[in-house]
């Protein structure tokens, strides 16, 4: 405690800058997987210019998962189009494989993608900083040394590392994708105030909604310890402070997907001053077709910035083409935003029921809840990711199910309904289509559990362990009591189908509480 403390105390102390890769981890397949992440400059106390306590994994020195913020990692420096070199090393410490090197972006962002054959399991990727590829940072980097002599930001070049899982071409089981506020976490989202406070949360603060913990670890104990991956609109900064609470809650997970904001307002800038003065469009489109066209990028690229339709697209289509061909897709969200029709919307496009110019023009156009959220580019580019899809896959749709967390803050589901069939094109209903995987609207862990159970994935064990687990959680400023979840399950919101064993769990329930086996 007096460690904790004491490294409270030095936060303010800070006598140099280390260079740190933040990668989080990646899902691939045999023969396509990639590796990402960012590079930055971190200010450091005296103290952390030790080498052994840090851990390259999650880019935190030793007692920072006490103290990191989102807020703190906002004033992270990104380095300027670093170059880098990738490294792939097995559990047994054998380097396997070696990238090209790779050029960072202006943010520090890097990618690479690996089509070097890799058997399936579990792999380490190491990263290298080789050298600077920006004048204007090998400058900015030159004057801090003139003023600090030594200093590590010119020392080790291993900044970083993050995991990596390789899953056999013929896998044939289960993927979860999961959205986080509202859906894992109890994230404030409604209100100003609670979407402050979430930039000063710690990973402790940071609270997730009752048994959905549990959920995430029953799903992959149950399936042969298959995958799970997070997908957030929150910040790129949120990284290091959600990877540590997911690992505080016991969760393991291949992946966690951000959203960079300062790119996205980058862009905006850059897309709508060439819009501005490129001549040769106002020739062809006439002045009052460019004024239009500059409008609408205006307003959908405002709009990206909150919104969430074509970010996660995007996400869950590229994620696609790393995964087997065979694997099923267990989508999970809530319906505080969009994720319903963007569920429904990924599995059309896969399929092939959305493709080409048509599919393109539609995302183009959709005006889904009052918001302009896709440009132009980025319908165009959620279309080519479409198209490589079905040309890997055929027009396939892999996902199974589709879970949406029903909260308060979000519309019912007659609203939720009417919603999606005005959006979706005229003669097009997920709900009667056999190609397609409707929503499972349903309230949290236990309607999820409880779903999860009926389609095979869960017994009914493993239902009660979640259901347990709830018990003395908080839930919006109340604890849950044994009553309470009594009339949480009894009040669940699902179909017809799934009543047989809403009751099973109820009366099980019933006994066990009788039995003071839960309290």
């Amino acid at each position: 405690m007096s460690e904790r403390l004491e490294s409270k105390v030095e936060t303010a102390k800070l006598v140099d800058k280390k260079r740190i890769a933040i990668c989080g981890g990646t899902l691939g397949r045999e023969n396509r997987y990639y590796v990402r992440g960012q590079v930055v400059d971190a200010g450091i106390t005296e103290k952390m210019k030790d080498d052994s306590r840090w851990d390259l994994l999650s880019g935190l020195f030793e007692g920072q998962e006490y103290e990191i913020t989102p807020f703190l990692d906002y004033g992270l420096e990104p380095v300027r189009k670093p170059i880098l070199i990738a490294e792939i090393w097995d559990e047994s410490g054998n380097l396997l494989h070696q990238s090209p090197e790779i050029k960072g972006d202006d943010g520090g962002f890097f990618f690479h993608e690996f089509t070097k054959p890799l058997n399936p399991g579990k792999y380490t990727f190491q990263i290298h900083l080789r050298k600077l590829d920006s004048y204007r940072q090998f400058t900015k980097d030159i004057a801090y040394l003139n003023q600090k002599g030594k200093s590590e930001i010119s020392g080790q070049s291993l900044i970083g590392k993050g995991k990596l899982r390789i899953l056999p071409e013929d896998f044939s089981g289960y993927v979860t994708t999961s959205d986080i506020d509202q859906t894992y976490l109890a994230t404030d989202i409604h209100s100003n105030k609670g979407k402050l406070s979430t930039l000063f949360e710690t990973p402790q603060q940071k609270l997730p909604l009752p048994g959905m913990p549990a959920l995430y670890r029953e799903i992959r104990m149950a399936t042969d310890d298959s995958p799970l991956c997070f997908i957030s609109a929150s910040p790129h900064f949120f990284r290091r402070t959600l990877l540590t609470t997911i690992r505080n809650h016991s969760i393991v997970t291949e992946s966690l997907h951000l959203k960079y904001l300062e790119g996205t307002i980058k862009g905006i800038f850059e897309k709508f001053w060439d819009s501005v003065t490129h001549p040769a469009k106002f020739i062809t489109d006439g002045i009052l077709g460019s004024m239009e066209r500059i409008r609408k990028f205006a307003g959908a690229s405002f709009q990206s910035l909150f919104d969430q339709m074509s970010y996660k697209l995007t996400i869950l289509l590229r994620d696609r083409l790393y995964l087997p061909t065979n694997a099923k897709e267990i989508l999970i969200g809530d319906n505080t935003e969009s994720d319903y029709l963007i569920f429904i919307l990924y599995q059309y496009i896969l399929c092939g029921k959305m493709q080409g110019k048509e599919l393109e023009d539609y995302l183009y156009h959709l005006n889904f809840l009052g918001r302009d959220a896709i440009t132009r580019d980025a319908a165009k580019l959620i279309r080519e990711l479409g198209e490589e899809n079905r040309k890997i896959h055929g027009d396939l749709n892999s996902v199974f199910l589709v879970l949406i967390n029903k909260t308060a803050h979000g519309p019912d589901e007659e609203e939720i309904h009417w919603n999606v069939q005005s959006a979706l094109p005229a003669g097009i209903d997920p709900f009667k289509q056999k190609e397609v995987r409707p929503y499972v609207l349903t309230e949290g862990a236990p309607g999820f559990a409880v779903v999860l159970q009926d389609n095979g994935i869960l017994d009914t064990s493993a239902v009660f362990r979640i259901v347990a687990e709830m018990t003395g959680e908080w839930m919006e400023g109340k604890v849950i009591d044994p009553p309470t979840l009594m009339e949480w399950i009894r009040n669940l919101t699902l179909p017809g189908d799934y009543q047989s064993e809403k009751d099973l769990i109820l009366e099980g329930l019933k006994k066990a509480l009788e039995k003071e086996e839960i309290s």
